[in-house]
């Protein structure tokens, strides 16, 4: 399992990007989140926001979210620890042009635009955004997978770029 996770780190680029990381979890969880207190997370896709900015890009912050454990330090690691990555998009930033908004807080609003997804935590991983963003943190109905045409268009339409420069994956 270790050496499937690396093979994914791999091929992640050490550019600054934003990202999709998607979760699955599959029993319910009552969960203490850094200072937005607890919050009861059901099975189900949880779908999180993030940027990577600092050194070592993305491969270095969804390295750490695909691997797990270490020492909790953003919202997201709460929920990582009991639910298991089952994929990621990204988006470079060479990729991207200059948007008034960042562009995880045009991804998470318009998930949260889908009639079939909801916020499970206002604020989650968003407690410093100043978008108007009520989480970066998306749930999907329980029984509905991530389908990654469908979300990838919709990340791709949210920041007008091509289809093709959001990558997407599935880990297994």
């Amino acid at each position: 399992m270790l050496a499937d996770k690396i093979s994914y780190m791999s091929g992640l680029p050490a550019d600054p990007g934003s990202y999709a990381l998607i979760l699955r979890l599959t029993v319910s969880q009552r969960l203490t989140v850094g200072r937005l207190g607890r919050g009861y997370f059901i099975p189900g896709i949880y779908v999180y926001f993030g940027s990577a900015r600092g050194p070592g890009g993305l491969r270095a912050r969804l390295g750490r979210h695909i691997r797990g454990g270490g020492k909790s330090h953003w919202h997201i690691d709460a929920l990582r620890s009991v639910a298991d990555v089952c994929g990621y998009c990204y988006i470079s930033s060479q990729d991207t042009h200059a948007s008034t908004l960042p562009i995880e807080c045009l991804w998470s609003q318009a998930m949260a635009a889908l009639p079939d997804s909801t916020v499970p935590m206002i604020k989650f991983g968003a407690s410093d955004c100043r978008s108007g963003c009520p989480a970066h943190l998306i749930s999907l109905p329980q029984g509905q997978d991530f389908e990654l045409n469908k979300y990838s268009a919709l990340f791709a339409d949210a920041i007008s770029v091509p289809r093709l420069k959001i990558i997407c994956q599935i880990v297994y």
